[in-house]
């Protein structure tokens, strides 16, 4: 499902955008007219995300970046406000890792891995791209939290745990950047088919063994997501699965009085970034 808004003219900076969620984001802004700027760690699925971009008739750039580090967020803002001609419109902070290892198992370099990167790199990207913001006190910032930060997981524990922080922190840089006329908002995705999900896929299959790898067949990969989507919490939650438009909860927080209005509408937070004007009396 394409969103059908105008971006003509914005400058759009996502992380995580080498694959899945983030990948298709960049497509969906690319699609409104977005000049796109990604960071990614991976440097060939950044570049090819970049050449799709451009061949869809915007401008579109590349820093290879790892969230969890300070100085890689700091140069991926620098050279994304070069982009953008000294400003930019949308920062999605959509990089993120998953851990498919129950509680009892879990080692502790596997558990700093989700924290550095989930909740380190949303505090990297918050600290750096708000300055940017606040600054020309204008602009939208989006996490991408989950509905296991939500509900939890089992299972996925650790990455629940993740998740609900980086939800708690949006909700936390929400207040603080609320005075400068910036939102902050978070989606939290439901069953939406992505690379990532294909390994949850498999860890289910294999009944969360991580000493086996790669056994799943097609069938069972279908039938098992197709339980996913029918055990979910309902079409606000799940959707239908593979495609962006659906699967997605979100919470915004109104800049104008701090309230914490839920959001159930598929992609109202984005529709929003489109069309709304800034609140009367936020600047300054």
């Amino acid at each position: 499902m394409a969103m059908n808004i105008d971006f003509t003219g914005k400058t759009v900076l996502i992380t995580g955008a080498g694959r899945g969620l983030g990948k298709e984001m960049a497509i969906q802004f690319a699609g409104c007219g977005a000049n796109v700027y990604l960071g990614n760690r991976k440097v060939d699925q950044g570049e090819e995300t970049v050449a799709e971009l451009e061949a869809m008739g915007v401008r579109a750039g590349f820093t290879k970046c790892d969230v969890a580090v300070e100085e890689d967020v700091e140069k991926l803002i620098a050279d994304a406000v070069e982009f953008g001609g000294g400003k930019l419109d949308v920062i999605v902070n959509a990089a993120g890792v998953i851990c498919l290892q129950d509680l009892m198992y879990i080692k502790p370099e596997e558990v700093e891995r989700l924290f550095s990167i989930n909740v380190g790199g949303t505090v990297n990207m918050l600290k750096h791209g708000l300055k940017v913001l606040e600054g020309q006190k204008s602009g939208n910032f989006i996490t991408v939290s989950s509905i296991a930060g939500r509900d939890g997981m089992n299972m996925l524990q650790a990455y629940s745990a993740s998740k609900a922080a980086v939800t708690s922190l949006t909700q936390s840089a929400a207040k603080m950047a609320a005075p400068y006329g910036v939102r902050v908002n978070s989606i939290l995705p439901g069953i939406i088919r992505t690379a990532m999900w294909e390994e949850i896929l498999d860890g289910m299959a294999n009944e969360w063994n991580p000493d086996v790898k790669n056994t799943t067949t097609p069938e069972q990969r279908e039938e098992l997501w197709n339980a996913s989507v029918k055990s979910s919490h309902g079409p606000r939650a799940a959707g239908r699965g593979h495609r962006l438009g659906y699967g997605l909860h979100g919470v915004r927080l109104c800049p104008r009085d701090h309230r914490r209005v839920p959001l159930h509408r598929r992609w109202h937070h984005l529709r929003s970034l489109g069309r709304r004007r800034q609140p009367a009396g936020l600047a300054g």
